[in-house]
């Protein structure tokens, strides 16, 4: 009689997707509402109407800029009509928020850190001492002009 140890682990698909299947129902309800919105907007304003989400009697619609939220608001009473039309009869606010853009990260203007005088006095003794048919001697003597140029440029 063989016996077969039954794998602890489930993969992915042995697990019940329930909350998973809300989410992709509620996140596809929302594309849902915006598109109805969109409708209901002129063509210019309504690319920047973002996303929305109804909760309960209230609706909130986001857009990128105040600017454009202020033109929104303007087109508040057009937009719930539209929602009554399309079979969405209990929302009757609509409120606009903005979503600020994601600034992007700084980077820092980098400044090269040249060795000190002695240092780069030393690099060039170096390469000095060494033999012309050497490599390593013809890259120190590169190195140590190069150093002595940016650090003449330096000050």
């Amino acid at each position: 009689m063989t016996r077969y140890r039954k794998n602890a682990f489930k993969t992915a698909l042995d697990f019940d997707n329930k909350q998973l299947n809300l989410c992709l129902a509620q996140i596809t309800a929302q594309h849902a509402l915006l598109a109805i919105v969109r409708t209901a907007l002129p063509a210019d304003i309504a690319q920047h109407a973002i996303h929305c989400v109804a909760s309960g009697a209230q609706m909130l619609l986001y857009c990128d800029s105040a600017s454009w939220a202020s033109q929104i608001r303007f087109f508040n009473r057009a937009i719930v009509d539209k929602l009554h039309e399309a079979g969405h009869p209990y929302i009757v606010r609509l409120q606009v928020r903005i979503v600020p853009p994601i600034a992007e990260p700084v980077q820092p203007k980098r400044v090269p850190c040249l060795p000190s005088v002695e240092n780069i006095g030393l690099i060039c003794d170096q390469a000095q001492r060494g033999d012309e048919l050497d490599l390593l001697g013809a890259a120190m003597a590169r190195l140590g002009e190069t150093l002595n140029k940016r650090l003449m440029e330096g000050r």
